[in-house]
């Protein structure tokens, strides 16, 4: 009786000793974290500098929290990574995933990362559905294992009638493309896909929202609750009060907040069309002037929407529309030579920018340069000056850009030293400078042999032969 006891005291030890190494303890030990990722714009993909995508950020992110490599096992199809992730060949598995029954079964899974709004997209021009009644039988495809998947059979409890069609072997790019193209009249799709994708699918728009958030998560092998995903959940709730998940959003998504519909789409098609002629121009200008090219180039495209030639009423000109006061002290005799206008334009802006205070942070420095390009550096200072006088900040731009209006008013203007100025101008003169940027920027990080990829993958698959059709229920 007494051995018993103390083998019932040993017993848990005993077990304790012979368990499996928790995941972490064994990425720790191996110093690598392995994530299956799917290989699309939203998720994870290769640009011309390296790796990319809100979730392989998010993912790097997660992996330098821990101290350990990063290694991507990149694939497409779901159901193929969440067999990879059953049969034990990763860590976790991220790729746009949202929460649905069957991974609640099958899956631990992380806390939300994001939530999204769910769309139905149409091709512009055509029948422009208002709800699930005018979308005729077949009309409408989704991604197979999906959480949009899961939604349409919900939805047919409703409406017997619908039926679609799903594909395992699709993107929502490919979706997307087919739509643009005429090949399929309709796609219900992450509004998260919609906006990252929009601008290579200029074609596409919303036909009506779906009422139901999705929430994107990263999926784990089904076992009890491990070191590995209270870490993950640890980091990603740390990450949200951080404002670390916002500042890649924002990266990569912002740039749907800018600038009306159709002045982006203006600015992308120029971005393919006009842009690459004078792009190494501009960075060649950027190097020797210290300044970043895509900033160069969007105040370039503000200026003369890349137009070399172009000439303004008041006299100024060219790629850069520089004064001819200003030409001349940068020793520029012909301002309508492209690659001399670029290059004027950015040594002047430079010599702004170190005629501001060096206390001023880069941002506001830049901002307030990019304001004296516009309107003239006395202007700019008489309203550094009544920011100040009204107990504002004259070293950060928010506060200066809200006072520089003030400039267009006797009441004001007439105590300063340089007088009348259109201040509203160079508000929005920074303002759109700084959304051409953040689109550049986008467009840069994205596109890069994006539409060459979507196409060769357009070619090698069989769009009839992708789906599966999901009948109706009467």
């Amino acid at each position: 009786m007494k051995k018993w006891w103390w083998a019932l005291l040993l017993l848990p030890v005993l077990l304790t000793g012979c368990r499996s190494p928790d995941p972490l303890e064994e990425i720790l030990k191996r110093g690598k974290l392995q994530v299956l990722m799917r290989n699309t714009p939203s998720v994870y993909y290769e640009n011309r500098n390296g790796p990319a995508g809100f979730e392989y950020e998010l993912v790097k992110a997660f992996a330098d929290h821990l101290g350990v490599q990063l290694e991507v096992i990149s694939g497409h199809s779901i159901s193929d990574m969440e067999t990879a992730l059953l049969e034990g060949q990763a860590d976790m598995a991220a790729g746009g995933l949202g929460i649905t029954l069957d991974r609640m079964h099958r899956f631990q899974m992380s806390e939300p990362l994001i939530e999204s709004d769910q769309v139905v997209v149409y091709r512009r021009g055509s029948k422009r559905p208002d709800n699930w009644e005018e979308i005729d039988q077949g009309q409408l495809a989704v991604l197979a294992n999906t959480r949009q998947a899961e939604m349409m059979r919900t939805l047919q409890t409703q409406y017997p009638a619908l039926s679609w069609r799903e594909t395992d072997e699709l993107e929502v790019t490919d979706l997307l493309k087919m739509v643009q193209d005429g090949e399929l009249p309709y796609a219900l799709i992450n509004h998260q896909d919609y906006t990252l994708n929009r601008f290579f699918f200029p074609r596409v728009g919303i036909a009506f929202e779906i009422d139901a958030k999705v929430a994107q998560v990263w999926l784990f092998p089904e076992e009890e609750r491990t070191d590995l995903l209270q870490a993950a959940n640890g980091f990603i709730r740390q990450a949200h009060k951080s404002g670390l998940i916002d500042e890649i959003r924002d990266r990569y998504y912002r740039h749907e907040k800018h600038i009306d519909y159709v002045g982006a789409r203006r600015f992308v098609r120029q971005i393919r069309e006009k842009l690459p002629q004078w792009e190494e121009a501009f960075k060649a200008a950027a190097a020797t002037s210290d300044l970043d090219w895509t900033l160069l180039a969007s105040v370039g495209y503000q200026e003369s929407h890349w137009r070399p030639r172009a000439v303004s009423p008041t006299g100024v000109k060219g790629m850069m529309m520089l004064t001819l006061t200003t030409a001349k002290e940068l020793g520029i005799k012909n301002r309508l030579d492209p690659v001399k206008s670029i290059k004027g334009g950015a040594r002047y802006l430079r010599q702004l920018y170190n005629r501001l205070p060096d206390r001023l942070n880069d941002d506001d420095r830049l901002y307030m340069a990019l304001a004296a390009y516009n309107v003239g550096m006395g202007h700019l200072e008489d309203a550094r000056r009544i920011t100040e006088s009204q107990g504002k900040d004259p070293d950060q731009w928010a506060d200066v850009a809200e006072y520089l209006p003030l400039l267009a008013k006797r009441e004001w203007y007439r105590h300063t030293r340089y007088g009348y100025a259109r201040g509203h101008e160079p508000v929005i003169y920074v303002r759109n400078i700084r959304r051409y940027r953040e689109i550049l920027e986008w467009y840069e990080r994205s596109q890069n042999n994006f539409l060459e990829m979507l196409e060769a993958r357009s070619a090698s698959l069989e769009p009839e032969t992708s789906f599966s059709v999901v009948p109706p229920v009467l």
